[in-house]
């Protein structure tokens, strides 16, 4: 009992260092810096497509453009569900609820536009734009202010010049004394920021899961 006692505080520091040696740390880190960008793309398919393809919708022309961005989306969430899948460790299969049987393109569409995934996988790629919002913010306000209260003694004047709302983080630390005492803090912030990222990526996960693979009902 007293060995068990005495170890468990070794036990979590380690738990709490060993996030910076895993490399699924860094896996979720390159899935979250890429949500932003990917998600501001989608966003513009999405409001392009479907603005031209509403606003012109009394020709055939906008029905067109309307229908390629909704297939056009049936392949952003293959994409996603694979990236997801190389990322972020999940094993999501691919829907099956697309008639394989439709002869004709007339046929195939309707499978497309009939399909659970269409519309759910629409719903995920919706949602990417205003998650990469949400990653972005949490990488500068917790990942970048870590990195540079560590790297303050080398760089005084910071190097991604991060400012948390009035606070610029760099500006703040004048002296070099200073900045020495920034470093540990620094350390301790990124080590933080990994858990907390690493927790996003796993909500991610489960969304993308819930979302882009097949339902109960396929399996």
């Amino acid at each position: 009992m007293t060995q068990s006692t005495d170890t468990t505080p070794v036990n979590t520091i380690v738990t709490f260092v060993g996030v910076v040696t895993d490399t699924q740390t860094y896996r979720n880190l390159l899935y979250l810096i890429l949500a932003f960008p990917l998600g501001l793309a989608y966003y513009m398919v999405l409001t392009i497509g479907f603005t031209l393809g509403i606003g012109l919708s009394v020709l055939l022309v906008g029905l067109g453009i309307l229908l390629g961005t909704v297939i056009g989306l049936r392949y952003i969430a293959t994409f996603e569900r694979k990236l997801a899948n190389a990322l972020l460790g999940t094993t999501i299969p691919e829907p099956n609820d697309v008639e394989s049987d439709s002869d004709g393109i007339i046929a195939t569409i309707k499978a497309y536009l009939g399909a659970r995934s269409t519309w759910i996988g629409l719903a995920f790629v919706a949602l990417k734009f205003w998650f990469g919002i949400l990653a972005f913010v949490l990488l500068v306000a917790f990942l970048g202010t870590g990195i540079e209260l560590l790297v303050l003694p080398a760089f005084p004047g910071g190097v991604l010049n991060v400012q948390v709302g009035e606070w610029v983080v760099a500006e703040s630390i004048e002296t070099t004394t200073h900045r020495l005492a920034a470093v540990p803090v620094g350390a301790v912030v990124v080590i933080v920021s990994f858990h907390i990222l690493n927790a996003v990526a796993g909500v991610s996960a489960s969304v993308a899961s819930s979302l882009l693979g097949p339902s109960s009902a396929e399996d």
